[in-house]
């Protein structure tokens, strides 16, 4: 038994004839289908907003971190405790955060003394302080030019069954810390 394919296209054709309207279902589930998209791209357009705040006062306390570190790493030892004391936000800084606490610490380590600095500021999500560190500059000691002995320094190097005495190094370098969310 074969099937008229012309048959079944009139009574598709007098169907969609007969309907000519939409029906109220329809029209509900496309009216709460649009309300739904318009409400979640509104909820994402305000949190976007919010995390593009949040990125760029993260990168205003990191230069403000990187700009004190290089300025304190270059004095020296009794001049950075003193600059220590006195360690305040720039006004760019206060003016972009909400009640920043800028503090810092020295510490003896391996590598010399270790400036490590902590910026804290009010955020939407509490969290850890943003961190930097980085080592005090080591100035050798003054030679006397009236002086003719000369300064040996407590470092050497054993080669070839010959002893070479070398100066410290200069040690400057940075660690960045993990700001925690």
């Amino acid at each position: 038994m074969v099937k008229n394919p012309k048959t079944k296209n009139k009574k598709i054709v007098e169907l969609q004839a007969k309907r000519s309207g939409i029906l109220t279902v329809e029209l509900l589930v496309a009216a709460v289908t649009l309300l739904s998209v318009i409400t979640f791209f509104t909820t994402c357009s305000f949190q976007i907003r919010l995390v593009w705040k949040d990125i760029r006062h993260q990168r205003i306390a990191m230069e403000e971190l990187n700009n004190q570190l290089e300025s304190i790493t270059q004095l020296s030892e009794g001049e950075t405790s003193t600059a220590l004391e006195n360690l305040t936000p720039s006004t760019i800084c206060k003016n972009s955060l909400q009640n920043p606490k800028l503090t810092g610490t020295l510490k003896k380590d391996l590598l010399g003394t270790r400036l490590t600095l902590q910026l804290n500021w009010d955020k939407r999500h509490p969290g850890k302080p943003l961190e930097i560190s980085g080592w005090i500059r080591n100035t050798p000691p003054k030679v006397n030019p009236q002086s003719q002995s000369s300064i040996t320094f407590p470092i050497s190097i054993q080669r070839n069954q010959q002893s070479a005495v070398m100066p410290p190094e200069n040690l400057k370098s940075a660690s960045f810390g993990k700001a925690g969310r």
